[in-house]
């Protein structure tokens, strides 16, 4: 089921403004994850319906859980869903406790390699792989026509050394230039490494081959994380990757190291907001965030009547 359908089926806020539609290929919207996910991906859905984008797209869900499927919402907004299990599962599996630096995460290195699954054929021309840790801001319509040609469309991991030098924080007008190039994607030097948690993946890269060919090159090395290896993989075939501006996919922790008038201009701006890592806007802390961007999840999660 759509976005739109979910609107009309009373289990989403109706948008108040819908974004133009563009003469896009045929695209999926994709989503791996587990039961524990499941409200943010309820809310990140929200985000989308209250942007007014992608409304009409097929949603793919990818999971090893099938409980997810116990929820009228998760089932409702799934038109196909893909249980990871069987080889594939044991494939991943052993590539988050093996071909990671930190082996001791291999639990939660098994959920980021979930993802993989979606390199397989699908009966459109690309997919829009999302994690459901976020906040869609505006439309994302004209992201799914950047970079025609070339299989796979991402955003950069956001370096330490954007806000601190050899552990020491760099003064805040430093780090706001920084995180506004960022945003802008003017500071390639810093742009080298894909964070896979927004990926947009043309057919060709939709393809059971190249999953296995992925493994393969994942068994032979060892990275820090998951996407580590997707940017190794993919810079080993020249042309098949491109990293572009971080306003498709910003980290929403960089925020509190710009000065507030920086970090206003820079929210103003995202289209889409990442929540990587710890705390989580919708998990309870014994220090509560007091950022504007987490008011933002919580703002949006209340509306659509989800807390």
């Amino acid at each position: 089921m759509s976005i739109a359908a979910l609107v009309e089926a009373g289990l989403l806020p109706a948008p108040a403004a819908v974004a133009p539609p563009v003469a896009a290929p045929s695209t999926a919207l994709a989503f791996a994850f587990d039961a524990g996910y499941r409200l943010p991906f309820k809310v990140m859905l929200a985000s989308m319906a209250r942007a007014g984008t992608m409304l009409d797209a097929p949603i793919h869900v990818f999971s090893l859980d099938p409980s997810l499927l116990d929820d009228p919402f998760v089932r409702a907004a799934t038109d196909r869903f893909v249980l990871i299990e069987g080889p594939l599962l044991e494939e991943l599996s052993h590539l988050a406790e093996h071909s990671v630096r930190r082996p001791e995460r291999a639990d939660w290195n098994r959920g980021t390699f979930l993802k993989w699954a979606i390199f397989q054929p699908a009966d459109v021309e690309q997919i829009l792989f999302l994690d459901v840790d976020m906040l869609c801001l505006a439309p994302l319509e004209p992201l799914l026509m950047r970079e025609p040609g070339t299989p796979l469309v991402g955003c950069p991991q956001f370096p330490r050394s954007l806000v601190s030098q050899d552990d020491v924080p760099l003064p805040q007008a430093v780090a706001s230039d920084r995180l506004e190039r960022m945003l802008a994607g003017t500071i390639p030097e810093k742009m080298g490494r894909l964070n896979s948690g927004v990926m947009l993946v043309r057919r060709p890269l939709l393809d059971d081959a190249l999953r296995h060919e992925l493994i393969a090159h994942a068994r032979t090395i060892l990275c820090v994380n998951e996407q580590s290896h997707l940017t190794a993989f993919f810079r080993g075939r020249p042309g098949s990757m491109a990293l572009i501006e971080s306003a498709w996919n910003f980290h929403e922790s960089y925020l509190k190291r710009a000065e507030p008038a920086a970090a206003a201009r820079i929210l103003g701006q995202v289209r889409i907001l990442h929540y990587p890592g710890t705390p989580k806007p919708w998990m309870p802390t014994d220090r509560p965030v007091r950022r504007a961007s987490f008011a933002l999840w919580g703002e949006i999660a209340r509306q659509a009547g989800l807390v």
